[in-house]
């Protein structure tokens, strides 16, 4: 399945389809549920004793928001292919305002698991619209690098927020820390209603529900391209996902590194996704966007074979001999290689699935949204596995993850032929443009 689009929009450049105002509105979207989850990381023990509650207990705070976000993804999605996204993005905007100030001002465990529940259902809406908006408005290489900047923000969020966190806990404390969530929610349902116009022209709608997501699961289910790079993003997300659970017990418990250089690690974690995801968007009209996905999962998957024998060998158990520095430097460098090859795979593989989704964006948008969060879900406990003084877990889960990217790569990207058609449509837009 193809999926060519008649209606489909035309590939502009970056400038003319997405401008300057919108493309930092989708990014912000994307960025505030990741900032939501992680920035109160650090305040869990102070969140425990000032509600009366165990340490576990506060911990179904992230697990009642994560529940949110995976079904919000699907319903929202859905319901965007029949209502238009701008008033879904409205409304879920606005009910996670609600929700973050419910959770600030919480005044018992219970209130707050409502409460963050709700925050996710609303901030879902950010992070599957904002893939529909741009599925809407592009196609092709000016989508990959609209996809690119959304990415980029989304996966430096997850490593910026539990600095910022870290940060603030002490001089504001826990509800000050989900203070600054909503006040970002709230700067968010501004951005939406000044610079987001609806993406969905009303002949492309359909009649939504249960029954138009099961239609459109299945429609898109036909495309055996599209489901492996659903996969295969889910797949890598749980890579990162791996990475932002594995790296505090990995630096810290096991090789003793101080709060200051963790840090700091962690952020040039994030700058290295970051730089990866934008040099990968630059690369594109010469490094096919299937070609660095399978580059990015081939690498990936080296460079983490030989983080796991590392693991195996020597991060079994806390090191404290002659060898921590240079077993520090060296799981350092691998956690930079690791972040660095995930951002070959975490640009595009979003880029090429939703070019394939045709009339179903926000279906489809749902179902890579959903996929992910469900994938990270799994992978997160799986690495501690062998105790929080030991690396031995997460070695063995990223080598069997990213294989089986690998595996399902190796069947292929694209359809046969599909090449010689994208750059014929290439050339006739490039033709175009020189003749106006």
């Amino acid at each position: 399945m193809n999926n060519p689009d008649p209606a489909a929009p035309s590939d502009g450049g970056l400038r003319t389809a997405f401008p300057a105002t919108l493309l930092l509105a989708l990014a912000a979207l994307a960025a505030v549920a990741p900032l939501a989850t992680d920035a109160y990381l650090p305040a869990f023990g102070q969140m425990a004793d000032d509600l009366g509650v165990s340490a576990s207990s506060v911990q179904l705070t992230m697990t009642t928001f994560l529940v949110g976000i995976a079904l919000g993804q699907l319903g929202i999605g859905v319901l965007s292919d029949r209502f238009g996204r701008r008033p879904l993005l409205l409304w879920g905007s606005v009910l996670a305002l609600a929700a973050s100030i419910c959770s600030a001002l919480a005044p018992s465990l219970p209130f707050l698991l409502v409460a963050r529940f709700f925050q996710g259902l609303g901030g879902a809406a950010g992070m599957v619209l904002g893939r529909a908006v741009i599925s809407d408005r592009s196609r092709g290489i000016t989508a990959a690098r609209a996809l690119s900047v959304v990415m980029a923000i989304q996966g430096i969020a997850p490593v910026v927020a539990p600095i910022l966190g870290g940060a603030l806990v002490e001089p504001i404390g826990w509800r000050g820390i989900l203070g600054v969530v909503a006040a970002f929610t709230g700067l968010l349902v501004v951005m939406v209603a000044l610079w987001v116009p609806e993406s969905l022209r009303a002949e492309q709608r359909h009649d939504g529900g249960l029954r138009i997501l099961l239609d459109g699961t299945r429609e898109l289910a036909r495309d055996h391209v599209l489901v492996r790079l659903l996969l295969i993003n889910a797949l890598s997300f749980g890579l990162l996902m791996a990475y932002l659970s594995a790296a505090p017990f990995v630096l810290r418990n096991v090789l003793g590194m101080g709060t200051v250089a963790y840090t700091a690690v962690f952020g040039l974690c994030g700058a290295t996704v970051t730089v990866t995801i934008a040099v990968a968007a630059s690369l594109v009209r010469r490094f096919s966007q299937a070609r660095q996905v399978r580059v990015g999962l081939i690498a990936g998957l080296v460079v983490d074979t030989v983080f796991a024998g590392v693991c195996l060998m020597w991060l079994r158990e806390p090191v404290t001999g002659p060898e921590r520095m240079p077993l520090l430097v060296a799981v350092v460098a691998l956690f930079l290689a690791h972040v660095a090859c995930l951002g070959l795979a975490m640009g595009n593989a979003p880029a090429l699935a939703l070019d394939r989704t045709g009339r179903w964006a926000g279906t489809g948008s749902a179902l890579l949204g959903f996929l992910q969060f469900v994938v990270g879900g799994l992978v997160s406990p799986l690495v501690g596995l062998t105790g929080e003084a030991s690396g031995v877990a997460f070695g063995v889960v990223i080598v069997a993850v990213g294989a089986a990217a690998n595996v399902l790569a190796v069947f292929g990207l694209r359809e046969r032929g599909e090449k010689q058609r994208l750059a014929a449509e290439e050339a006739e837009r490039r033709q175009r443009r020189l003749g106006q």
